[in-house]
């Protein structure tokens, strides 16, 4: 009679583990349906996604339709310098976004991953002169020169223009 009970024990557990192991591959069955559902309907909702999309519309965009912008600079902060040795220069606040062509994620890419010493060379040039010099200078010299220099640190290809959402001096 022992060995009647044991059998049937053993063919319990036997049950029960195969249950178990359903429920355990429906589960990761389902987390893996979910992360796969979720990777494929993931959307990327950067300016220049929803601008390439059709879904926005940059206010000031350029008016070659052949070229896209960069907007992954922010906002720049820069401390310019100051008239005479006494007082601390003025501080500015720049939003500039970069054009180049579109389609070019390589050169989307360098970008990218030049976008701290293109920073720099913003910083470097409105920290260089008096809030005088660059108030009398205009925006197009400003565009030029830091053109200029950003494209001779860049070897996949070159920005077009440079514009500016904010160009603001601080007191």
């Amino acid at each position: 009679m022992d060995s009647k009970f044991d059998s049937k024990e053993s063919k319990d557990n036997t049950l029960l583990n195969k249950i178990l192991l359903c429920i355990i591959a429906g589960i990761l069955a389902f987390i893996l349906i979910g992360t796969i559902i979720g990777l494929a309907g993931k959307k990327n909702k950067t300016p220049q996604a929803l601008i390439s999309q059709g879904k926005a519309v940059s206010l000031m965009a350029p008016s070659n339709t052949r070229e896209i912008s960069y907007f992954e600079l922010g906002t720049i902060r820069i401390s310019c310098a100051s008239a005479d040795s006494e007082e601390g220069g003025s501080l500015m606040v720049i939003t500039p976004w970069l054009a180049y062509p579109a389609g070019d994620t390589v050169f989307y890419e360098e970008l990218s991953r030049k976008s701290g010493s293109i920073k720099g060379i913003f910083q470097a040039y409105f920290s260089a002169r008096t809030k005088n010099q660059l108030l009398t200078e205009t925006e197009e010299k400003i565009v030029e020169i830091i053109i200029e220099e950003i494209n001779s640190d860049l070897a996949l290809g070159k920005i077009s223009s440079i514009y500016f959402t904010d160009y603001l001096f601080l007191e």
